[in-house]
């Protein structure tokens, strides 16, 4: 394969930023072949657009011999369906967040494209920023050494009730399976993880505070790593003026990744170690003289379009991918165990019970749906059954 011909399953507002996307980058290495929507004249209007084949079903499209690779860029529960459906044709997928609403579903994926030898990319294209490119290498590095405290606010995701009126799966359950964790938080949720770690245990509360929707516009939740290391992480869709704050602490320092800045402070000493050897006896603050550095990052690397760029060159020539499906399943992890936590009131154990979160969303959706969601759960449920049942 001399160039990944990319077909988008998908052509909402995401779908068609991403055939734009491609169009314009005019790459050797991989253009758009064909696209897809359940919508006959959606799909035809794109067709013409593009100049590409156009289709109305997705498993005619992955037949067709038109592409190598999908996008998936539907809502979250018909992603596994559809993936499954790609990968037994040959299919290289990458994936929108988050892999699906629930994490027994994205397991599936992820063991369907693993059974098939197929690529899996998630597109959490925060990855691609310079800021946390930088925090994360000094992070690994250990700059700061044991990191003891992880602490992330992202209030800049404000929707308006309008966002959430322009699209009827938008804020239920049973058509998008979540709120502000499942659809805008994803990419902090990507960021918390891939930089701080991932907990072993989750607490916290969920609310609606501000919007007239079924589903959570803000979390609050608390992380346990063991040994001593927690968690803090602050998302809302309900927050004005908005922003982003992401710190480490450690035995020898603080990362601090806020307005759109990397700061690096330095202890003179090992906390640990002074804690352990000091002959101070007081029982007064000691004021730890910190050093204080702005760190230069590069810049950004271009958001969604690098996530293809670099799922095309894994394809073509094994190159490390951004983020693979195992990534996208891990901050899947956190938002469910977040929901079961902020349900239950108890605190929850990861890698999670999937058993656990469906029965979960079956509650969510028989209590709480109005039925504006258009019933989407059930309709991509039933197809994944059918997919499973017809590969035992």
């Amino acid at each position: 394969m001399k160039q990944v011909r990319f077909g988008v399953v998908g052509l909402g507002n995401i779908g068609g930023t991403h055939c734009r996307n491609i169009r314009s980058a005019g790459s050797k290495d991989f253009r758009l072949s064909a696209v897809c929507s359940n919508d006959p004249r959606q799909a035809a209007d794109a067709g013409r657009e593009y100049d590409v084949p156009h289709f109305s079903d997705a498993q005619a499209m992955f037949d067709s011999g038109q592409a190598d690779a999908v996008i998936i860029a539907t809502p979250h529960y018909w992603h596994v369906p559809l993936a499954i459906r790609a990968a037994r044709a040959g299919l290289h997928i990458l994936c929108e967040k988050p892999l699906s609403a629930t994490v027994g579903p994205a397991r599936a994926m992820i063991a369907h494209c693993r059974r098939h030898r197929v690529a899996l990319g998630a597109m959490l294209q925060h990855r691609t920023r310079g800021i946390m490119i930088k925090m994360k290498q000094l992070a690994d590095r250990g700059a700061i050494g044991e990191i003891f405290r992880v602490v992330m606010i992202c209030s800049n995701w404000f929707r308006t009730q309008a966002y959430y009126d322009s699209g009827a799966w938008r804020g239920t359950w049973d058509g998008e399976g979540g709120g502000v964790l499942i659809n805008q938080a994803p990419h902090h949720l990507d960021l918390f993880q891939w930089i701080g770690g991932m907990p072993h245990r989750v607490m916290g509360l969920l609310d609606t505070r501000t919007h007239r929707i079924e589903v959570e516009d803000t979390a609050n939740f608390l992380c346990d790593y063991g040994r001593g290391k927690t968690g803090y992480l602050y998302a809302t869709a309900a927050e004005l003026p908005g922003g982003e704050q992401f710190a480490l602490y450690g035995d020898k320092g603080i990362l601090l990744a806020d307005g759109g800045k990397l700061r690096l402070g330095k202890l003179p000493f090992s906390i640990r170690r002074f804690t352990r050897e000091s002959d101070y006896r007081g029982a007064g603050q000691i004021q730890a003289d910190i050093s204080w550095r702005d760190v230069p990052t590069p810049p950004d690397r271009g958001g969604h379009i690098e996530i293809i760029r670099n799922f095309a060159a894994h394809i073509l020539r094994g190159s490390p991918m951004y983020a693979t499906g195992r990534d996208g399943l891990n901050e899947l992890e956190l938002s469910n165990a977040m929901y079961l936590a902020g349900f239950t009131g108890q605190a929850v154990d990861l890698p999670i019970d999937a058993d656990k979160m469906e029965r979960l969303m079956d509650q969510l959706v028989r209590i709480r749906s109005s039925g504006k969601g258009g019933n989407i759960r059930a309709e991509a449920n039933k197809d994944l059954k059918k997919l499973l049942r017809n590969d035992e």
